[in-house]
């Protein structure tokens, strides 16, 4: 079986129960959301047929909350599948399993004998999308909704506003809004809707009161700082913020968060609160302080849970304010310590390009996982993080000890947009997410070497098993995104062993660029370095289209010696293709020097497969502009 994430007991049967084209009968579907419920996963099974499944539930709240009762019990048999939930929540987490069991053989479509039992280790299991840098469509956010809903994801927290736009729709400041870009209050009420038709919250956010470029650019006036004459296109900490003292500036603010509060039903609103920054940095801490003590007691004035970013850390901030801690485990054990409620990101930051791998060792109830700056994977950017975790292990003023230690609530992976549009998003997030949702739904356990190749073997299923239920194709969403830069089917087929060899730089390597990177890692700024992207730089190269983390290059370091013949022929057959192409297909110029190093890496299997001592050059290893030739890390880690 192939379930993702891992339920909390299983204990197979013997047998397998046939789906038939005419086995579809749901009974106890009395609600409307889990008649939908019931459709959907209709919908998942398509062809598949259907079997007869009872449900025994109570029906819930017509909004999910934090805390809800999502345990199931799930009973599959001859004579069909059974549900047991005390609410519809587990039901429609039990439904989420009951879309992944069926599998087929050669005789049909099948779901095995089990017995589930099932609960979540946490309440809070969310995925940030960053809507600013770049817009996402609402079309994409609800397949987010389906693919979060596939893996038992409770939370979507929509970060509205940063320096590069504004995409709330607001009535009381129309003028605010991104032209073109942005949604009306209706369209995000009916998000909500079709959230919670699925059990998952929409927590939003406006970042205040840094990262307002847009803001400012509107209402200068209200504004501290470096303040921009337009929209910012560039990526970065902006030396601008809101001003506390300025009496119109508050009165917006607490115009914008009464309608965000309106349109998103949820206990909590998040204000932001990271990367204050002014010229020479004069009061900023002291400044920032002032406006969380007004921002916080608004939204409790509005019946909201304030949510913040560790920067708000203060000894002054209402302990009611729940903290999301991105800058590390230090970040969180402070937070807990001082009494304050806690979600964990660090460790789960999509937009940094590490493989699944790097994010399941982390445990979000603590924050311990591995040391990336050991790991040589990233020894491209090891001095950057080994920088980044000293800043962090020092970071923030000291804080009471409180009577009572604050609770850690869950974790949410972010996935932030700089480097991803609307087409690149599904392929960004999905191609590792299912096993960050698993960390944040299973039990405890420890997640040695055999736990991470059973984690891998899963996450390869999860991605066929969301392509066939309809939900996602991240493997068709590559081809149309090579498509789009002017590769024909034949182009693909021939670079494909070149495609599955690489992966992007780790890290904020792309971000950053190499001048930026460098100083940064030295710690003297970004001063005279300019970065390589910004909120107008087309995303329209392999880099973008390739995934993440290479499945095929990580299954060489288990492949048998046929499989590594195999790949070995690919990649000579690969360069010959590159050399006929690279004429007339202008996107794949760059790789030149990558498709060369491939063909090298295949001499060196060759002669490991007869017996020689090999070993990976250091030059295989280094990046090749943005890329990494990840099939020489894991070969060199078989060589060794």
């Amino acid at each position: 079986m192939n379930l993702m994430p891992w339920p909390k007991t299983l204990v197979p049967g013997a047998g397998r129960v046939r789906l038939a084209a005419d086995g579809w009968a749901v009974s106890g579907a009395e609600t409307r959301r889990l008649a939908a419920a019931a459709r959907r996963l209709q919908r998942h099974w398509g062809d598949a047929g259907g079997l007869p499944i009872v449900i025994r539930c109570a029906a819930s709240a017509a909004l999910p909350a934090l805390g809800d009762d999502e345990r199931y019990r799930l009973r599959v048999d001859a004579a069909g599948a059974r549900i047991d939930a005390s609410e519809e929540w587990g039901a429609l987490r039990a439904f989420a399993t009951l879309a992944q069991l069926v599998d087929t053989d050669d005789d049909g479509a099948f779901l095995p004998e089990v017995d589930i039992e099932d609960a979540p280790r946490f309440p809070w299991r969310g995925l940030m999308v960053d809507v600013a840098r770049h817009f996402i469509s609402l079309g994409a956010l609800r397949r987010t909704l389906e693919a979060m809903a596939f893996h038992k994801l409770n939370v979507l927290h929509l970060h509205l506003s940063d320096d590069q736009a504004f995409r709330f729709g607001s009535d009381a400041h129309p003028e605010m809004a991104t032209p073109g870009e942005h949604y009306s209050r209706e369209a995000l009420a009916a998000l909500v809707r079709d959230a919670a038709a699925r059990g998952i919250r929409v927590v939003p956010e406006l970042d205040v009161p840094g990262h307002v470029a847009s803001w400012l650019a509107v209402h200068r006036e209200w504004g501290l700082g470096d303040i921009p004459q337009r929209p910012s296109a560039r990526f970065g900490v902006h030396e601008c913020c809101l001003n506390p003292d300025h009496a119109g500036a508050m009165q917006a603010v607490e115009a914008l968060f009464g309608e965000l509060a309106a349109t998103f039903p949820d206990t909590h609103a998040h204000f932001g609160g990271d990367e204050v920054q002014l010229p020479k940095a004069a009061g900023v801490a002291a400044l920032q302080a002032r406006f969380n003590a007004g921002v916080t007691a608004m939204l409790k004035r509005l019946g909201k849970t304030p949510m913040a970013w560790d920067e708000a850390l203060h000894p002054d901030l209402p302990r009611e304010v729940t903290i999301q801690c991105w800058r590390g485990s230090a970040a969180l054990t402070r937070a807990l310590n001082a009494g304050f409620n806690a979600v964990l990101s660090a460790p789960y930051y999509l937009d940094l390009f590490y493989p699944a791998d790097v994010h399941y060792r982390f445990d979000p109830a603590t924050g311990a996982g591995p040391r990336l700056a050991e790991d040589p994977r990233f020894a491209h950017v090891r001095q950057g993080l080994e920088r980044l975790e000293r800043a962090w292990q020092r970071t923030g003023e000291a804080l009471p000890q409180a009577a009572e230690r604050g609770v850690v609530l869950g974790g949410e992976a972010c996935m932030w947009t700089e480097l991803v549009t609307d087409e690149l998003l599904h392929g960004r997030v999905w191609s590792r997410m299912p096993a960050i949702a698993e960390r944040f739904w299973s039990p405890m356990r420890e997640v040695d070497a055999g736990a991470v190749r059973d984690m891998q073997r899963r996450l390869a299923a999860s991605e066929r098993q969301m392509a066939r239920a309809g939900i996602l194709d991240l493997a068709a969403d590559r081809r149309v995104g090579f498509g789009r830069l002017g590769l024909t089917e034949g182009d693909i087929q021939a670079l494909t062993p070149l495609f599955d060899a690489l992966e992007p730089v780790k890290w904020y390597a792309r971000l950053l660029g190499p001048a930026a990177l460098e100083r940064r890692a030295a710690g003297v700024g970004e001063a005279g370095a300019a970065r390589p992207y910004d909120a107008a730089t087309p995303l329209a190269r392999i880099v973008d289209v390739i995934a993440p983390e290479s499945a095929a290059a990580r299954a060489l370091a288990f492949a048998d010696a046929p499989a590594l013949r195999s790949a070995a022929a690919g990649w000579r057959r690969q360069r010959q293709a590159f050399l006929r192409r690279r004429g007339s297909v202008p996107a794949i110029a760059e790789l030149d020097a990558a498709s060369a190093a491939l063909c090298e890496l295949a001499a060196l299997v060759e002669q490991h497969l007869d017996g020689a001592p090999v070993a990976v050059p250091a030059a295989l290893l280094a990046p090749f502009g943005e890329y990494v030739l990840a099939a020489a890390h894991h070969l060199a880690k078989r060589f060794a």
